[in-house]
C-alpha cells in the first residue's frame, strides 16, 4: 500500500518542467527574502519598503503552500491559492510603478477613504 503523504522524492508531480521551474522560483525568493528582511529590521523604512514588508511574505507563504498542495496531489486547492499569490504579486509592482497609490496602500485601502462614499452602507 502506497503512503498517503508523498515526500520530495515520491510526489506525483515530480520531473514536470514548469514545476522544476516554480521550485527555482521560490527557493531564490527565500534566498533573497533571507537576505533582505534582516536589514528591514534596522532603521527607517520607505513606504514602499514597508509595503514590501506585509506584501512579501505573504507572497512567498503562498507560493510555498501552493507547491506542498501540489505535491500532495491538491491540485484544485493549489489553483484557488493562485489568485491571491498573483493579487499580492499584482500589488506589488503597482505599488513600484505608482507610488502615489501608497497613500491609498497606507490608509488601509478603506473603501471610503480611497473610493469615497461607500456604497454598501446602505445595505
Amino acid at each position: 500500500m502506497s503512503s498517503p503523504i508523498y515526500t520530495p522524492g515520491n510526489e506525483p508531480y515530480l520531473g514536470r518542467e514548469l514545476l522544476f521551474q516554480f521550485d527555482n522560483l521560490i527557493c531564490s525568493c527565500l534566498e533573497l527574502n533571507s537576505k533582505c528582511a534582516p536589514a528591514s529590521h534596522s532603521g527607517s523604512l520607505s513606504r514602499f519598503q514597508h509595503a514590501l514588508c506585509i506584501l512579501v511574505p505573504q507572497t512567498i507563504t503562498l507560493a510555498l503552500s501552493i507547491r506542498e498542495l501540489v505535491r500532495q496531489g491538491y491540485l484544485f486547492g493549489a489553483k484557488v491559492l493562485v489568485r491571491p499569490l498573483t493579487e499580492r504579486a499584482v500589488t506589488i509592482l503597482y505599488l513600484s510603478k505608482n507610488p502615489d497609490a501608497l497613500k491609498i496602500w497606507d490608509a488601509g485601502w478603506e473603501y471610503n477613504k480611497s473610493q469615497g462614499s461607500n456604497k454598501w452602507s446602505s445595505i
